[in-house]
């Protein structure tokens, strides 16, 4: 489920040359379906989402940001649902908002409307800024990696919408008049509990220091599967976390993060100098095919070798939420800590560990 590589490159160059505020967005009553393509705001739609429609609706509970839990098994069969999937850097995203809060504002007591960051790069703190700044007033959670997973998730934003009977009436990266009628559909469907259908997803398994490293498939870029190394090992692992883009598409909407993307893999390159350590680089899948991380390698000459987290399993596994991150793994091959957006850091916690812990 990726966008085209030309879809991807607008993104790419629109973000590079505009740095969009909520008010000056798309218009609230403007899809971004409805953008030229060269506008920030637009998405290319990905026809592979549709094959969602007509499945039964996942069943989770998401943590919203206030504390609370929103369990999607009590929705079904008593009232639709309307997820909408997002990541504060992501240009379209941001572009989409003040529709959402639109369609909160008019549907809100008739359907049940849940903003679900991606949480990928995402921690809680920018979320609760994004909300602020959005004013958003439907409840807002952070995937666990569970709803993605389900999605199979390559892209935001991603819009879910439920009938009563639990099924998935919408699946698309686009706002506008497909999205409304799917909600208008959604309104008018009908279902009791017993009719409701559902796909109860498998709970998360986030790794807690001295916890055994279990297998897990990366793609290297050539496109091969690759297994994550696991048990035990002369020297410490260090295995690094990041995007491809995060030092340029990202510095549109977030440059202070994107300034810690760059810091961090210039640290991680002079670290890999010392050949103490043995290092891994895991990018993101997002916006991410192995011709992308190839390219990424051939302009930037990385010193360690790089994977995409193809599945965004990894992420998951080792609890990661923002860039740049770093995970220690010692020589037994056991996690020992996450080091998470603060390339500062790095150094000395690797150095206070020694190299054959």
């Amino acid at each position: 489920m990726r966008l085209s590589k030309a879809s991807l490159l607008v993104l790419l160059l629109s973000a590079c040359s505009a740095q969009p505020q909520p008010d000056n967005a798309a218009d609230a009553n403007q899809s971004t379906a409805a953008l030229p393509a060269n506008d920030p705001g637009y998405i290319a739609e990905d026809p592979t989402l549709a094959k969602h429609v007509g499945q039964p609706g996942p069943v989770v509970t998401l943590k919203t940001i206030d504390g609370k839990s929103i369990n999607l098994a009590d929705l079904y069969g008593k009232q639709p649902v309307y997820l909408k999937l997002w990541a504060t850097y992501c240009i379209p995203c941001r572009a989409q908002m003040p529709g959402l809060n639109k369609i909160y504002a008019d549907h809100g007591d008739k359907i049940a409307v849940v903003a679900v960051n991606a949480g990928v790069g995402d921690d809680i703190e920018k979320v609760k800024q994004f909300a602020r700044e959005f004013d958003l007033k439907m409840p807002v959670a952070i995937d666990d990696g569970r709803l993605g997973e389900w999605i199979g998730l390559q892209a935001t934003p991603v819009h879910l919408v439920f009938g009563r009977d639990g099924r998935v009436i919408f699946a698309g990266h686009q706002d506008g008049p497909k999205l409304d009628a799917a909600i208008e559909q959604a309104l008018a469907s009908k279902a009791t509990p017993g009719d409701v259908a559902t796909d109860r997803l498998a709970d998360v398994a986030t790794l807690k220091p001295g916890d055994a490293i279990p297998p897990i498939d990366l793609l290297s870029p050539d496109g091969k599967n690759v297994a994550l190394p696991a048990g035990s090992a002369p020297r410490l692992r260090a295995i690094y976390f990041s995007a491809t883009w995060c030092e340029d598409y990202v510095k549109s909407t977030q440059p202070e993060e994107a300034a810690k993307c760059r810091a961090g893999r210039e640290q991680v390159d002079r670290l890999a100098a010392g050949n103490s350590v043995e290092w891994l680089g895991v990018m993101t899948h997002l916006w991410t095919t192995p011709k992308e991380l190839t390219d990424y390698q051939a302009k930037l000459k990385p010193r360690i070798p790089l994977t995409v987290d193809s599945t965004g399993a990894a992420f998951r596994t080792f609890g990661v939420k923002r860039f740049p991150a770093v995970a220690i793994i010692d020589a037994r091959g056991r996690f020992v800590k996450l080091i998470e957006g603060d390339p500062a850091r790095f150094a000395a916690e690797i150095s206070s560990l020694g190299t054959t812990r």
